[in-house]
């Protein structure tokens, strides 16, 4: 909503059509593995303390140079 994370609303849906277009694999965990070592980090609910599942199938994640409108930030984001 503010540009400074993206969000992953169905994991099933989206690990069965959008990660096999870019990636040689469709499973969300090893692209959650890839996201960490890019830096990104999920964000956890405050409300929920991060230890109980939400009910809504939402991961949010986010990085300090992923800012919407800022693309000169991308260059940033390394292994």
């Amino acid at each position: 909503q503010n540009g400074t994370s993206f969000h992953v609303f169905d994991q099933g849906r989206f690990a069965k059509e959008v990660l096999p277009k870019y990636f040689k694999h469709n499973n969300m965990a090893s692209f959650v593995r890839q996201l960490n070592m890019y830096g990104f980090r999920k964000v956890v609910n405050i409300e929920q303390g991060g230890l109980v599942k939400p009910e809504r199938d939402d991961t949010e994640f986010q990085h300090l140079c992923f800012l919407q409108g800022h693309e000169h930030l991308l260059e940033h984001i390394k292994r």
